[in-house]
């Protein structure tokens, strides 16, 4: 028969393996969308201003500079 400190531990242990199950998950896909989105959408250095990138050379709709 199980002691309810010996319970008590598999209750702790098993809430902290469910919580890194789903952490570590979570965090993988945001890293991924992070990334996603860096390839799509840029911020200029100069003006602040956050566009969609629609050349390789990323040039800023606002002010017109390059932040490729």
């Amino acid at each position: 028969m199980m002691l309810p400190s010996e319970f008590l531990a598999a209750v702790v242990y098993a809430g902290l393996l469910l919580t890194i199950c789903i952490f570590v998950p979570v965090k993988l896909m945001a890293k991924w969308r992070r990334i996603q989105r860096a390839r799509t959408h840029l911020s200029c250095r100069i003006c602040g201003f956050r566009f969609l990138r629609r050349d390789a050379e990323g040039t800023c709709p606002h002010c017109q500079s390059r932040n490729g």
